[in-house]
């Protein structure tokens, strides 16, 4: 440390140290970031998560709406609504940098829309 200063001092020069300002994210690049696939990452341990989210709902959720609504409208808010939560809920638990609140919500909204419509075009095959 010492052979640092005295070259400092040889030559008179004075050095400010910062830090380096990360830019902030706007509203638009953080949807065009998480309303994709992206934040998902697939492995053995994810897709057994998965797995679990879709089960527990169809076993536990879907016939309770079915009380209320028909099958296909009860399979679609199900699988919309609930795996969605869970799905986000589930990555955001696994991932290891916790996504913001607003991140969370483009994300739930992401699902909520795939989810959707892959249950509204199996409710039509079935």
């Amino acid at each position: 440390m010492s052979r640092f200063d005295r070259k400092v001092e040889r030559q008179k020069s004075e050095f400010i140290f910062s830090k380096k300002v990360i830019p902030e994210k706007t509203k638009g690049e953080m949807i065009k970031e998480n309303f994709s696939f992206k934040w998902i990452k697939i492995n053995f341990k994810t897709v057994i998560y998965l797995i679990i989210d879709f089960i527990f709902v169809s076993i536990v959720f879907i016939p309770f709406l079915m009380q209320f609504y028909n099958a296909k409208l009860s399979f679609i808010l199900g699988h919309a609504l609930l795996t969605g939560f869970l799905v986000v809920l589930t990555f955001y638990f696994i991932d290891k940098e916790k996504p913001s609140l607003f991140e969370l919500l483009v994300r739930y909204c992401f699902m909520a829309v795939i989810l959707a419509i892959t249950s509204f075009i199996a409710g039509l095959l079935v």
